[in-house]
């Protein structure tokens, strides 16, 4: 997600990064970007659609950007949804990428398969689930960056590493966005998903199969419990010159999590014009998403879940300094 563009970024030096410094004044609208209109973005969605950020005297432009840490680091973006793998991968470049608040935590992901697939190897409802994923040897599933940098890529080779096979006995097919995945499944050029909701839900109302796994339900990643999965990001230079916005941020972000934790339903409903998804699909799809509370999380549980990440093959060890130099609680009310 990262790659040759942040390199170039590196190359440029310290220059690149001083639109970070920039003072919002008072009523000028804020631009938020998320990677796509689906639930996991959810925090920011419905904190705009029902008026969070405009309680905090905000105005906010919720935008639809793919891979824009590299926007948002340097100040082009102000704040975005940035998943910890990506926060993870700038901090080991140092581009002065800082989370802010937590969205989403325990990240849940279905394993699922089209009947051509099930019936080809045979599969059996009482199999388990070693057997099945052993038998999918050869099949392949699609993820928008590919294997290297996709966080669900990497979670299906944890996946298959848990079950004592080799990371790549299902392959990966990249994919250049989230539409384009979901289509390769539904004209059969994939059999295999995994991929969190709604996407297995949808992909299955319109090429039938079957679920066979789900990471959230699963004893197999209790190690994942509160990791922070995704986060509302800016760039440092830019939270430490803006401290009251950002903690109106936080604070909106904060709100809106803790409405798609205690009201699911009425989260789909409000959101049922922001997604491109259908209503009931998306109702199944919310409860399958778990929130930072508050949209907080303590610097040491936030460093716990990158060493968890890390130790996944998520991404590369980054030194406890990095670490904390990608994340602060400061701005967390």
């Amino acid at each position: 997600m990262i790659g040759g563009a942040l390199a170039a970024l590196v190359a440029t030096g310290t220059s690149a990064c001083q639109s970070g410094k920039a003072v919002v004044g008072e009523g000028e609208t804020v631009l938020v970007s998320v990677s796509i209109a689906a639930p996991s973005a959810g925090p920011v969605y419905l904190a705009n659609v029902l008026g969070y950020f405009k309680d905090e005297g905000l105005k906010v432009e919720v935008k639809e950007i793919a891979n824009a840490s590299l926007q948002i680091a340097t100040g082009q973006v102000k704040y975005g949804l940035v998943n910890t793998t990506t926060l993870m991968q700038s901090a080991s470049k140092n581009i002065g990428l800082q989370a802010v608040c937590v969205t989403q935590v325990d990240p849940s992901y279905i394993l699922a398969v089209s009947d051509a697939v099930w019936n080809k190897h045979s599969l059996t409802e009482a199999m388990p689930l070693k057997e099945k994923l052993a038998a999918l040897k050869g099949e392949k599933i699609t993820a928008v960056g590919g294997r290297t940098t996709n966080p669900g890529a990497k979670l299906l080779e944890a996946l298959l590493k848990k079950n004592g096979l080799p990371p790549d006995t299902i392959s990966v097919l990249s994919m250049t966005s989230s539409a384009a995945s979901t289509a390769a499944f539904q004209n059969g050029q994939v059999g295999v998903i995994f991929q969190p909701q709604p996407q297995p839900d949808q992909v299955l109302s319109k090429a039938p199969g079957k679920i066979l796994y789900n990471t959230g339900d699963s004893p197999l990643f209790t190690e994942m419990d509160n990791v922070a999965w995704s986060t509302l990001a800016t760039s440092a230079k830019f939270a430490a010159a803006n401290p009251d916005l950002t903690a109106k941020m936080c604070t909106a972000i904060g709100k809106a999590n803790d409405y798609l934790d205690k009201s699911p339903a009425d989260a789909a409903e409000a959101l049922k014009s922001s997604m491109p998804t259908d209503l009931a699909i998306l109702k199944d799809s919310m409860p399958t998403y778990k929130w930072a509370p508050a949209g907080k999380m303590s610097e040491a549980d936030f460093a716990h879940g990158v060493e968890v990440l890390s130790s996944m093959g998520m991404f590369a060890k980054v030194s406890p300094e990095q670490v904390k130099a990608s994340y602060t609680t400061d701005h967390q009310q």
